[in-house]
């Protein structure tokens, strides 16, 4: 049974990632248990190197792929190195049992479970505690969006819905998308936050596709009260997508739920956008980011020293 939950995956990853990092890193790892009890999946790499690869860039695209095909929810992915080829639930078994089966069929209590999950900020949230509104440098650069990321996270779904921040890569975007929604998980822990990349959107959603799960993919979305999304410029030229997006916005955005944009480029100037999607992005407000002038990027760097614990003299900042 595993076996052929293995190779579903590597289906999946092939179409998503491309050949080369099937044939490159996961063609020697096994799928080697999956411990249904306490929802924990073991991964055998070949060798340490592979291991730490793997654990370090595809981590969610094993957790989101094979959830889905063993019908669990957010399951724990531990990889085993060649040292640790006995799982501590083979070794608690004394080695007598294979792999705990998939069981096709839940229970009443495991559908609750995975109904009340779906929405919980644990779950979806993503977010990185560093990323607060307390550890963002404000310049004349970014003043405009901060200004207004402060003000979303006030008065969600009503102050401008949805809002929009776009510039060049690496001036804080991401950083401010995560603060939002860091602002609302500590005012409300039970409200329903999600951050997600454009890619990992576009992933999810032909992954629903392939599995007949769309209705269970646009519910999750539509439960949401905040939905963070970033560069979403990525979402052009893919014409399915975006018809399934533009139904999630509209959705959010009637039922006065705040949804957040990032991008490279000011919507105008995405190509391959529907127009409808394209003029929805500018409802609310749109704010730039511009690169930071030296007397903040001194500041930047002065705080990012501090949050490790070093400090830094004005002339090494200003170098």
């Amino acid at each position: 049974m595993l076996k052929s939950v293995w190779q579903d995956f590597l289906t999946i990853v092939k179409e998503e990632a491309g050949s080369r990092v099937v044939e490159t890193w996961l063609k020697a790892v096994v799928l080697k248990e999956w411990d249904q009890h306490h929802n924990v999946i073991y991964v055998e790499a070949p060798n340490v190197f592979v291991k730490d690869w793997i654990e370090s860039k595809y981590t969610d695209l094993f957790k989101v792929h094979l959830s889905r095909l063993l019908n669990t929810v957010d399951p724990k992915i531990i990889f085993l190195g060649p040292a640790q080829v006995t799982t501590p639930a083979l070794q608690q078994a004394g080695q007598q049992q294979a792999a705990t089966p998939v069981v096709a069929e839940k229970t009443a209590a495991q559908k609750t479970k995975h109904a009340v999950m779906v929405g919980g900020v644990q779950q979806l949230g993503r977010l990185n505690p560093s990323y607060t509104f307390e550890t963002f440098v404000v310049g004349p650069n970014n003043s405009l969006a901060y200004a207004a990321a402060q003000a979303v996270a006030e008065q969600l779904g009503t102050q401008y819905n949805p809002l929009f921040i776009y510039g060049g890569s690496g001036l804080g975007k991401t950083h401010l998308l995560h603060a939002i929604g860091n602002s609302l998980q500590k005012k409300n822990p039970q409200a329903f936050v999600l951050y997600q990349t454009t890619d990992r959107f576009v992933n999810e959603f032909i992954a629903a596709i392939r599995f007949n799960k769309v209705h269970v993919f646009q519910e999750k979305y539509r439960k949401l009260d905040l939905l963070l999304i970033d560069d979403i410029q990525f979402i052009s030229n893919k014409e399915q997508t975006q018809e399934a997006f533009f139904h999630i916005f509209n959705a959010l955005h009637d039922a006065h739920k705040q949804i957040v944009f990032t991008s490279d480029l000011f919507p105008r100037h995405i190509n391959g956008l529907e127009e409808r999607l394209r003029s929805r992005l500018e409802w609310g407000l749109v704010a730039d980011i511009h690169k930071p002038p030296l007397e903040t990027k001194i500041a930047i760097l002065k705080k990012k020293a501090a949050t490790h614990h070093e400090q830094l003299s004005d002339e090494i900042a200003e170098y």
